[in-house]
């Protein structure tokens, strides 16, 4: 799933190419690995692929995933539930100024190469961002920063001294 690539030509312009999927765990283990998370448990979605014009595509749909990840302060394991929403542009970048393709202004676009759309790089990509960046398990008090002296405070703290003797 995670190297599914739809090709752009098998999108017809007046109707949406469905996908439903789900991820096997090959896939799932290797995802985990890739971002350094415990396991995914979970991991499907629809997706549909709309046609915008003849050089684009727009994917919408709805990815859940169930994750399990590293507490940060204590190594204990966290699941976290994630429901994504899908809403992502491609248009066709085969030309050498793919940048000058896209309007910096208008709405996000990513690139198709060869005419095909990247949906598992997509929906792996989706799935990192929406994680929590620094997983926390819910009995874990917050940590206190106790500042001792003056030499604790660090060189902001020498430099907050030397400001108030001016």
């Amino acid at each position: 799933m995670l190297n599914l690539s739809i090709d752009f030509d098998k999108v017809e312009a007046t109707k949406p190419f469905r996908l439903s999927f789900q991820v096997d765990a090959e896939d799932k283990d290797a995802l985990a690995k890739r971002f350094e998370w415990i396991r995914i448990d979970r991991l499907d979605g629809q997706i549909i692929l709309s046609r915008l014009s003849n050089e684009a595509c727009h994917m919408t749909g709805k990815i859940v995933a169930e994750i399990v990840m590293t507490c940060v302060i204590s190594d204990a394991e966290v699941a976290q539930s994630l429901m994504i929403e899908v809403d992502e542009r491609f248009a066709v970048m085969d030309g050498d100024d793919e940048e000058a393709v896209i309007d910096p202004m208008s709405v996000q676009t990513e690139p198709m190469i060869n005419r095909t759309i990247p949906v598992g790089e997509t929906v792996a990509q989706l799935i990192l961002l929406e994680a929590p960046d620094w997983p926390r398990a819910d009995d874990v008090p917050p940590v206190d920063i106790v500042v001792k002296s003056k030499d604790d405070q660090g060189p902001f703290g020498k430099l907050a001294d030397l400001k108030k003797t001016r």
